[in-house]
């Protein structure tokens, strides 16, 4: 099974309360404790579900894809629970479980009714399964059953208590064929709404565009999500370069810089520390938005805006880089008079006294993050182009002492399995709702094969795949990681 990024995907009907998901990202971090999707949506069942007539697949042993012997241990115990002659959860069951936040939101009598329901169409096959890479600690389980496969979605805490369950019906599909890049353009026309791909060659620290969508302008900026994310970890990678911050030094997790999920780090004590290496690889694997907000914090918008212009972006349209819980804020919390203004606000300066005058509480219901709001200049607009740029300089920046971690961070959850012959890949996705765009920068063994044996020769360059998508309605995600694995498995075959 191929992983799916960022294991919860949206779109499901909420049945209680909020909070955490595994990666990517804002429109995951508000998927409630435990979810369960009933139908495939409309158009997604009409053009990709799997049909009931289709040959099941091979059934196969959880253990033999869940290393990890705490995430295997819950994820079976669930299983447990949807066989036909199942019962409950207990309470006391409940309680040692699942984690109190988790039970804040969903009681015990509505976990019992919940899995009475599931276990309406039992018998379940488990027919692929696995684990997510780097330090996200969630299995995404496809079972088969007499009606429509489901896509299980499971994620446990610090504690190995399980924080968020997700059924939704399996709308991945089947695989577009990509033999060019209008191909996938039109693939990406299933989704509805509006896509844009770029595709780049990296060298030397930039990036060439190769291809971008016909018919739009390159340089239109899309809402992007937590791909910005790239930038804060560049300002950070630019910062101990400078000698300005070590990857070593110690954040302090403050209220007043406390976000929203996804991630871990809103859960811990207020207080407590981390240092700069970790919160980058939470910022950058499972789209920690916390840990976020905090090297944002540490590096200034100074060094933000110095990284912006050293990469080639647009500082006019980029600052100032409001942190996830300004966005957060903007979106769903206060008056839609702030947010015309925040569209109106055409310079930075304009934008810098919107967000100081922003409530120093954070309240936001969940309920409340499933209206896109981007249209209304809500989330960071990059180009294809500028996201790009961002791999090429964070590549580029890697290869300096001060920067090396950078390298291992970005490989770190990779997105999507990588292709044959890829011999490295770096990802970041961001989503909100109605937004989706995935970024990967891969080298190939072809990149390795022309630097060997050469003393001289520069370090082996890359390729970069930025797929970014817009709509008024909820994204299929499911359905659009099928697509955009076909477009990346394109990209690993060489030019073309």
């Amino acid at each position: 099974m191929r992983r799916l990024v960022g294991g919860a995907l949206a779109g499901a009907l909420v049945l209680a309360g909020c909070t955490q998901e595994y990666d990517d990202d804002m429109a995951m971090t508000t998927t409630p404790p435990l979810v369960l999707e009933t139908s495939a949506p409309e158009e997604a069942a009409a053009t990709s579900a799997p049909t009931t007539d289709a040959q099941p697949a091979e059934p196969v042993d959880p253990a033999t894809a869940i290393p990890e012997e705490e995430l295997l241990e819950q994820t079976e115990w669930v299983l447990g629970l949807l066989e036909e002659d199942a019962t409950g959860p207990a309470a006391e069951e409940s309680a040692r479980r699942f984690a109190p936040t988790f039970l804040e939101e969903v009681s015990v009598i509505q976990l019992g009714t919940i899995f009475a329901g599931l276990r309406g169409s039992a018998p379940y096959t488990v027919t692929s399964a696995a684990q997510s890479e780097g330090v996200g600690r969630t299995a995404t389980l496809t079972l088969h059953a007499a009606d429509q496969p489901l896509v299980m979605t499971l994620s446990l805490d610090e504690n190995d208590q399980i924080a968020s369950l997700l059924f939704q019906p399996d709308t991945s599909g089947e695989a577009p064929q990509i033999s060019s890049w209008p191909d996938l353009d039109e693939a990406l026309t299933e989704l509805g709404g509006q896509s844009q791909v770029v595709v780049g060659d990296v060298r030397d620290g930039t990036c060439e565009v190769t291809y971008t969508t016909r018919g739009l302008d390159p340089g239109e900026a899309f809402p992007s999500g937590s791909v910005v994310k790239l930038l804060v970890l560049a300002a950070v990678a630019d910062a101990a370069q400078e000698g300005d911050l070590a990857w070593e030094d110690e954040l302090t997790i403050t209220p007043d810089v406390t976000s929203l999920p996804s991630g871990v780090l809103q859960d811990r004590e207020d207080g407590s520390t981390v240092t700069v290496r970790e919160a980058a690889e939470l910022m950058i694997s499972i789209s920690d938005n916390t840990a976020t907000d905090l090297l944002i914090e540490a590096v200034g918008q100074g060094a933000l805006r110095e990284s912006v212009t050293t990469a080639g972006l647009d500082t006019t349209r980029i600052m100032p880089v409001p942190t996830t819980r300004q966005i957060f804020q903007l979106g769903w919390q206060v008056d839609s008079e702030v947010r015309d203004r925040w569209a109106e606000a055409a310079v930075p300066e304009s934008r810098e006294a919107i967000l100081a005058d922003l409530p120093e509480e954070l309240d936001v219901p969940a309920a409340a993050v499933t209206v896109p709001v981007w249209e209304s200049g809500v989330d960071w607009f990059l180009t294809g182009a500028e996201i790009c740029s961002l791999h090429a300089r964070l590549q580029q920046q890697a290869t300096s002492g001060a920067g090396e971690p950078v390298r291992e961070i970005l490989a770190t959850n990779p997105g999507l399995t990588p292709p044959d012959g890829v011999t490295y890949q770096a990802f970041k996705g961001g989503s909100v709702p109605g937004v989706l765009a995935l970024s990967f920068y891969l080298e190939t063994s072809r990149e390795t094969e022309e630097t060997d044996g050469d003393p001289d020769a520069s370090p082996p360059g890359g390729v970069v795949l930025v797929v970014q998508t817009r709509s008024e309605e909820a994204i299929d995600q499911m359905r659009a990681v099928t697509i955009i694995e076909a477009g990346l498995q394109h990209l690993a075959q060489g030019p073309g």
